[in-house]
């Protein structure tokens, strides 16, 4: 059915007025899991969202749906979050690949081995796809579709063609604040370092946060660290004060929350000072042999659970604790120790870092004489927790909430892995923390070595290993 332009403008006067804002979400969640494709993407286009930017975005909200969809059987769902994603990205989007990606759903669950096959193929489908069909940011939407269906190696060929598109889109005349940004993010992630330095000193648009943040991360690709009025910067209360007298100038040992490769306790609490993600306490800890048994600083992102089990008295570890560092601005103490909050900006290709390396970040900032990292293993692993981290959070899930149960059944579900990596984009955590190891910023034992020194591809096809058919 055709709408001449003055139907669309008096149904949208309609329908923004009445019903409010509570019957429009309703509508919404009508568009997101009912309503056929074709009338959903017509109503996203006219009605709810108008920017064909934020389309673009919203496009992965449907490929998470057809994650979810795909996990309990849902074949038809899927596939049509999937055909509403696509359109999202264009509404020209080839039908040949589109159609590659629908059959691939019904052909996966019939079969769960035929994945493989499947895989290579749309990587080759991928790859003959022209780079100027779609923009950086529908390639990087595609993108995140291919890590939530599973498609590791494809989704990194499209990622590349976005940070291709750019680099690219910045030798234009003009160009704005964002076009800067994502050429900087692809430059540094692709250590181009001499392209960084000539884009900043060619910079007009670009904030003084922004700049400041490209500075630190092109100084420490270079392997230099922070200087001592940036690390003033960044301190501004007690809590902040003291996790620099804790780190400054001091051996420290950073230990991640994945299994033990060989006895580390020894060397890990000989440290000046040991840092733990999500430290479960000492009872949950592992053969103080493998992952010794001190903690001056944890790092959570979330404070308001914690609260609730350190006023608990079984839980007297926290008082062992010096310092706990987190997420968001909520610097209120937990019983009795500080928290401090560093609110981070990192250049890392339109995403944001995870726990474990805003962690190590925070650390580097507070010029450490030594840093060696232990328990990392860059989501390469099924399994992201150790034993004793899956032991407290099954016995304490209930407590934590929803949000901290990743990570505690037998074999953590392959679609939520694919959902997570869809929404987290893990490759770009993955490469910075890589460009710092060359720099030569930090240590890492043997078996989180042997991840760093992979190529970015030879880590996404870790990636898709690990994952398997499912």
């Amino acid at each position: 059915m055709s709408l001449n332009s003055k139907k669309i403008a008096k149904l949208k006067k309609k329908y923004t007025k009445w019903p409010p804002k509570n019957g429009l979400l309703i509508n919404r969640s009508l568009v997101l899991n009912y309503l056929p494709a074709s009338i959903s993407i017509w109503i996203l286009r006219h009605f709810l969202i108008g920017s064909e930017y934020k389309l673009k975005r919203e496009s992965y909200k449907f490929f998470a749906l057809s994650n979810s969809a795909y996990s309990v059987g849902k074949v038809r769902k899927c596939k049509r979050c999937i055909r509403i994603a696509l359109s999202l990205l264009d509404s020209n989007f080839p039908n040949s690949y589109a159609f590659l990606l629908l059959q691939s759903i019904v052909s996966t669950h019939e079969n769960s081995e035929s994945r493989k096959s499947i895989s290579r193929k749309i990587i080759a489908a991928t790859k003959q796809l022209e780079i100027t069909i779609l923009d950086a940011t529908s390639w990087y939407q595609l993108s995140r579709g291919l890590f939530c269906l599973g498609y590791f190696r494809a989704a990194w060929v499209a990622r590349e063609n976005s940070l291709d598109l750019s680099i690219a889109e910045v030798s234009k005349s003009s160009f704005s604040a964002t076009v800067v940004t994502r050429a900087i993010e692809a430059q540094l992630e692709r250590r181009n370092l001499d392209y960084v330095r000539e884009l900043l000193v060619q910079n007009t648009v670009l904030g003084v946060k922004t700049l400041r943040s490209f500075h630190e991360s092109l100084r420490w690709f270079e392997g230099k660290p922070a200087n001592d009025s940036e690390v003033h910067v960044t301190i501004k209360e007690y809590s902040g004060h003291l996790f620099r007298e804790l780190v400054e100038r001091k051996k420290v040992a950073l230990v991640g929350p994945g299994n033990a490769h060989y006895e580390y306790g020894v060397e890990i609490d000989s440290a000046d000072a040991v840092a733990r993600i999500k430290y479960p306490g000492a009872e949950y800890l592992l053969d103080e042999k493998l992952f010794g048994k001190r903690c001056d600083i944890s790092q959570y992102p979330s404070l308001e659970p914690l609260r609730e089990l350190a006023n608990l008295s079984s839980y007297e570890y926290f008082d062992d604790l010096r310092l706990i560092v987190a997420g968001g601005t909520d610097s209120r103490p937990v019983r009795n120790i500080p928290v401090f909050c560093e609110d981070q900006e990192l250049p890392m290709y339109r995403t944001t870092a995870t726990s474990g390396l805003r962690l190590l970040i925070s650390i580097l900032r507070q010029c450490p004489s030594s840093l060696k990292i232990f328990g990392y293993d860059f989501y390469s692993e099924r399994e992201p927790y150790n034993v004793g981290m899956k032991s407290f959070y099954e016995n304490n899930a209930w407590r934590m909430g929803i949000g901290f149960l990743f990570g505690t059944k037998e074999e953590y579900q392959r679609v939520d892995i694919t959902s997570s990596f869809g929404a987290h984009d893990p490759v770009s955590n993955f490469c910075f923390a890589q460009n710092l190891y060359k720099a030569g910023l930090f240590e890492i034992e043997p078996y989180g070595k042997s991840i760093l020194e992979l190529t970015p591809y030879q880590y996404v096809e870790r990636l898709e290993e690990m994952l398997g058919d499912w």
